[in-house]
């Protein structure tokens, strides 16, 4: 190579370089776990930037037949609001896979998205053991039927604070959202369509208290597509999520996430709570919008009390 192509190349790789910085890029970690029933998966982690205080978590739920990647539009702009994000390839899907997997996912099999619960259990698990994390605030943001899988995670899961749905769906895959939303209480949930697609969005905005639905643009532009073409979107749903998963708190509850009883740091339960099931809760008050109540005994020595050691199955 000439001295004058060499110094072109090197011009244009540290102008790319430069670029990049310009504009905030981060690039993932590739990571890998294993959920509870065995399943391989790939995601993506964008490390946050160090707090005092921790970091919030976000999981990404990609749309069907698409992958991690899509989120990528979405990542940049949480990492620089100061979230801990983790894009996952859901079972059967990108590098998640096994041929049986796809086969299953080719099949539209309805038994495997119920499945991808476990998907997200094991990310949560994941992220929550990374450094510089604040486990009390964390939201979902999912897409089609992404969004259907979030939103039956949310109904198990109570610690989840905030949700967004880009083109939710009424009954996708064989996930009817419509009991999901009925029981999700004390969360902010916000459903992005376009107009075309409206409907299932202002329908489930409407079944659980404080939900918002949101038509973002004409036309139909569906899930994930939405980005770079739906001008805007990213900003609102950074804002929307920075809200709902709330301010650093120095008044954190816990509980397990198989059980409607919440415990104060003093407890002497909570060291009999396993990791992949103790939940954070920033205030009791938080807890009990969600529907559970203060513990009734402060450990095993609490004799005379009424409430049994915590469910700490899987």
């Amino acid at each position: 190579m000439s001295r004058a192509k060499s110094y072109h190349s090197l011009t244009a790789g540290l102008m790319a370089l430069w670029l990049a910085s310009a504009a905030g890029a981060i690039e993932p970690k590739p990571v890998f776990f294993e959920t509870f029933d065995g399943v391989g998966i790939h995601a993506d982690y964008y490390e946050p930037k160090a707090a005092p205080t921790g970091a919030p978590m976000v999981i990404l739920l990609h749309m069907y037949r698409s992958d991690r990647t899509a989120w990528k539009p979405l990542a940049g702009p949480l990492h620089d609001a100061g979230f801990a994000v983790l894009a996952i390839d859901m079972r059967g899907q990108g590098e998640s896979v096994t041929p049986e997997l796809r086969r299953r996912v080719e099949r539209r099999d309805p038994k495997l998205f119920e499945e991808v619960y476990q998907d997200i259990r094991a990310a949560y698990d994941w992220l929550a053991g990374q450094e510089g994390i604040d486990r009390s605030r964390f939201a979902l943001v999912g897409a089609s039927v992404g969004c259907s899988i979030s939103l039956r995670y949310a109904v198990q899961d109570r610690s989840v604070d905030a949700i967004v749905c880009l083109t939710p769906g009424l009954d996708y895959l064989g996930l009817d959202s419509r009991p999901d939303m009925k029981k999700i209480r004390g969360r902010a949930i916000l459903m992005l369509a376009t107009e075309d697609e409206q409907k299932a969005a202002k329908t489930l905005a409407t079944m659980s208290e404080g939900a918002q639905g949101h038509i973002v643009a004409r036309g139909k532009v569906h899930g994930t597509r939405m980005f770079g073409k739906v001008p805007g979107i990213e900003k609102e749903i950074v804002a929307f999520l920075k809200e709902g998963v709330g301010r650093p708190t120095t008044t954190t509850v816990y509980g397990s996430i198989n059980s409607n009883i919440w415990h104060p740091r003093e407890s002497g339960w909570i060291a009999r709570i396993s990791p992949s099931n103790l939940r954070y809760y920033s205030s009791p008050e938080e807890a009990e919008a969600r529907g559970l109540r203060k513990t009734r005994s402060m450990g095993p020595g609490d004799r005379g009390k009424l409430d049994d050691p915590p469910d700490d199955k899987p």
